[in-house]
């Protein structure tokens, strides 16, 4: 709790869209309010919910938008994006990916649809006076250097980009030679201009002096385990700090095991594959055909399109799992790799068979690979043979089963929950 002569802040969150992003601020949000302070999240009514749900006051982004520029409420047409790039993913790799010279940045249609989200924040600042807010973008925001308090941005993907390692999204590995880095590097030069000068024209807009992509004035916090982060790389870019882990309480505190699967032989493993990702039929469907002939138990998160997944007699699925409470169940994680799904294994020990799909998911399952926590398995390589192969090698690898022991044990031991919220109540206060 606050002591006696500190008054309790008022402290105000908003974030991305994408509910990783957001249950990432929640985790940050729970840690202040058990500390006496007042939480507001700032957000789109979909997610009211679950924001009031965690005892914080909710505001509606919409309320405050301009009718000349809208929220952006989503990723445009992200649905419509989403299978093409799959199949693309299926037979490129992120170099070849890369070549495509009529490929955008992937921040670009962001960037350009933000300008009513701005507006908002202004104006949702002026009116409730936050001592401090905390922003979880991709990409810095003029509000944030616009308005009268402290804002701290919140990364809650891979943070390689902090470091001077492989290049962000390229799903390299530490160990490969730079030369191979620089190759994507030059490769990515192109987009990474344009979304640059993207940013700087919505800087513009708002007559603000456009900052770097990673740049934090006083602080900037970056949620990644410990054990995973970039430590051969020394510390990172200035002024940012990580926070060990985020993570969002479970809606019950138990799982129990569904009927169906209750009584069956063999492993309890755990499939998801993100919010975003587990809208496409077809990746759930390669993923769970060659699984029918397991000898293991599966529990699926079919995502939005459930209804239209086929789950077969040595699995059960839902829509939605609640899967904080489930994964100190089970013996095996099969994961698209996003940083919470990440984080959430690693606390519950759990060994990982990463199957990225897109962005910051390649360098997370390569993290994943390279630390002997689990497997990575790329798409363009993908075949039943190779996955079922996969969970066989990680149930009986002792060494990744140890690996992630240690790992675990280690994000228990963490002290910078502690650190961080101290940090932020400084700023906040100072």
């Amino acid at each position: 709790m606050v002591a006696e002569n500190d008054k309790s802040l008022k402290v105000l969150f908003t974030a991305l869209f994408s509910p990783g992003h957001l249950n990432a601020c929640l985790g940050i949000g729970l840690l202040l309010h058990k500390r006496g302070h007042q939480v507001y999240f700032a957000h789109l009514p979909k997610h009211r919910p679950i924001i009031e749900k965690h005892g914080f006051e909710f505001i509606s982004l919409l309320d405050y938008a301009e009718p000349e520029f809208p929220v952006m409420e989503s990723v445009p047409a992200m649905k419509d994006i989403m299978k093409p790039e799959f199949e693309k993913a299926l037979k490129f790799t992120p170099l070849e990916l890369l070549k495509d010279e009529s490929k955008s940045h992937p921040f670009i249609g962001m960037i350009k649809g933000s300008k009513g989200d701005n507006y908002a924040m202004m104006k949702i600042v002026k009116e409730y006076k936050p001592d401090v807010c905390l922003a979880d973008y991709l990409f810095n925001m003029p509000w944030m250097f616009a308005v009268d308090c402290p804002t701290i941005p919140v990364k809650s993907v891979n943070p390689i980009e902090l470091y001077n390692g492989p290049p962000p999204r390229s799903g390299y590995s530490v160990h490969d030679p730079p030369t191979v880095w620089e190759e994507f590097r030059r490769l990515a030069s192109k987009s990474e201009s344009e979304m640059e000068s993207e940013v700087e024209k919505l800087f513009a807009h708002f007559n603000i002096d456009p900052k770097p992509q990673n740049y934090a004035k006083k602080l900037g916090i970056y949620i990644y385990p410990g054990p995973l982060d970039y430590h051969e790389f020394g510390l990172p870019k200035e002024n940012w700090v990580r926070l060990d882990s985020s993570i969002r309480s479970p809606e019950t505190l138990n799982f129990e095991i569904p009927e169906k699967l209750e009584d069956k032989p063999g492993k309890l493993i755990y499939v998801s594959m993100g919010t975003l990702a587990s809208a496409l039929t077809e990746l759930l469907t390669m993923i769970l055909t060659p699984l029918a002939n397991s000898p293991h138990r599966f529990i699926v998160s079919t995502g939005v399109n459930g209804d239209s997944i086929t789950l077969y007699d040595n699995m059960w699925g839902d829509k939605f799992v609640n899967q904080v409470a489930l994964l100190p169940k089970v013996d095996l994680f099969i994961t698209h790799g996003g940083s919470n799904s990440l984080i959430e294994g690693l606390a519950a020990g759990k060994p990982l068979i990463v199957i990225p799909q897109f962005c910051d998911q390649l360098d997370n399952a390569q993290r994943i690979a390279d630390l002997g926590l689990g497997v990575r398995i790329n798409l363009h390589e993908f075949s039943g043979e190779k996955l079922l192969k996969a969970i066989e090698d990680v149930l009986k690898d002792e060494k990744i089963h140890s690996n992630v022991a240690r790992a675990s044990e280690e994000l228990k031991k963490s002290d910078s929950r502690d650190k961080v919220i101290s940090l932020i109540e400084q700023i906040a206060r100072n």
